[in-house]
């Protein structure tokens, strides 16, 4: 399929959004792009690999579980939309063809809502004005919503009328939250937050197991290419049932969880507490014994391991696109596990961190996952074992 740049009955944006850079290509040339991208990175640093193909989306519109609405007010009047890519101009949109046709009229109605209401948008300049962000989240198995209002402070103006409105939008809309974010930053949340309806969680669901969803929750934004990511570890890992296994930066638990099943024990480490709390109840809905939560940064809880006797057969690592540091490639060297996946949405970073462990692994396998459908984004498992 070639969506054309003058095609504005599909995507009016295009040219002026820049978030989905090849919807002026076919998608199979956006496939032949990002294989051939992780391709460079791997062979400029001296990797002699082969990537065979990439597993595709057979949904790639429509696909984001996660919409982040910016507010500016502008030439008197409020807008809303997306940040224009590598920039803090917020493109004026009322429709987006990577998300659902609910957060598409959700987008609407807010702006409706906080246009009637008066509440003013946050300037970045001044420092004045409430309305910073929201910030949606749609479980694709059970339907629920949460909504997350992002503001400067937390006095609330028209609040109680803001929630009932909110709230007329959809049924399906299950939860909302006040997130307070006073800092002179571009991070989209802050520390304190209020449930001003709703439970302030909802619950999606990744083939047999269930997942309690919160505003600060690491969770994929694509559905059904986490499933095949997910079972593509689990073809890649071939475990065998005996063993111990550490899922590091795991965020609500999703990765461990999913191979629980496959592995005597799975080890959980993750910084966010929030998200830590999420995983254990997670644990708890899915009926999961043999799985372990550590709320630590990863390189502080395996640097102090490694000065114990415990024994690692695995570890599973999915960082940001930051990556590891060199102390935790480090520490896993000390521990040899026999086998190492590395799940990773930057190329660069991923190969920087590779070229740490190339001294005791090598890479026996590499697969691209299309999570990012029309973007310069990609997914890339790979598969280390011990020399």
């Amino acid at each position: 399929m070639r969506m054309n740049m003058n095609e504005t009955s599909i995507c009016k944006y295009f040219k002026t959004c820049g978030n989905c850079q090849f919807l002026d290509k076919e998608y199979s040339e956006t496939l032949k792009f990002k294989r051939d991208l992780v391709y460079k990175n791997f062979h400029n640093n001296g990797f002699d690999i082969n990537i065979n193909n990439i597993i595709q989306a057979e949904e790639n519109f429509h696909y984001r579980n996660k919409m982040i609405i910016s507010y500016k007010f502008q030439h008197g009047k409020l807008i809303s939309g997306f940040y224009q890519e590598n920039s803090h101009q917020v493109v004026d949109i009322s429709f987006c063809v990577m998300h659902s046709s609910i957060q598409n009229e959700i987008l609407k109605q807010l702006k409706k809502i906080f246009d009637d209401l008066k509440i003013r948008a946050y300037d970045e300049d001044t420092k004045r004005g409430l309305l910073r962000y929201v910030l949606l989240r749609e479980a694709f198995f059970t339907k629920e919503i949460l909504i997350t209002i992002v503001t400067s402070s937390d006095i609330f103006p028209s609040r109680s009328e803001v929630i009932k409105r909110i709230r007329d939008i959809s049924p399906r809309i299950k939860t909302i939250i006040q997130n307070i974010n006073p800092r002179k930053t571009s991070i989209v949340l802050g520390e304190k937050e209020k449930i001003l309806f709703g439970q302030g969680f909802i619950i999606d669901k990744l083939g047999d197991f269930s997942f309690r969803i919160t505003s600060k929750s690491f969770y994929q934004v694509n559905p059904l290419q986490t499933l095949k990511l997910y079972s593509q570890i689990r073809e890649l890992a071939s475990f065998q049932g005996y063993e111990t296994i550490i899922d590091a930066y795991s965020g609500v638990g999703t990765i461990g969880m999913f191979l629980s099943n496959d592995v005597r024990e799975v080890v959980c480490v993750e910084n966010n507490k929030q998200a830590v709390s999420a995983a254990i109840l997670n644990a708890k809905i899915n009926q999961i014994k043999n799985i372990t939560f550590i709320c630590d940064d990863a390189t502080h809880y395996l640097k102090k391991l490694s000065q114990t006797s415990a024994r690692i057969d695995a570890i599973i690592m999915d960082p940001p696109r930051s990556g590891s540091t060199v102390e935790f490639l480090k520490a896993i060297i000390h521990f040899k596990p026999s086998k190492i996946i590395y799940v990773s949405c930057n190329p660069e970073t991923l190969v920087r961190d590779l070229k740490e462990l190339k001294t005791a692994y090598q890479i026996s396998n590499v697969v691209c996952v299309d999570m990012f459908c029309w973007t310069n984004h990609v997914e890339t498992v790979v598969l280390m074992q011990k020399i």
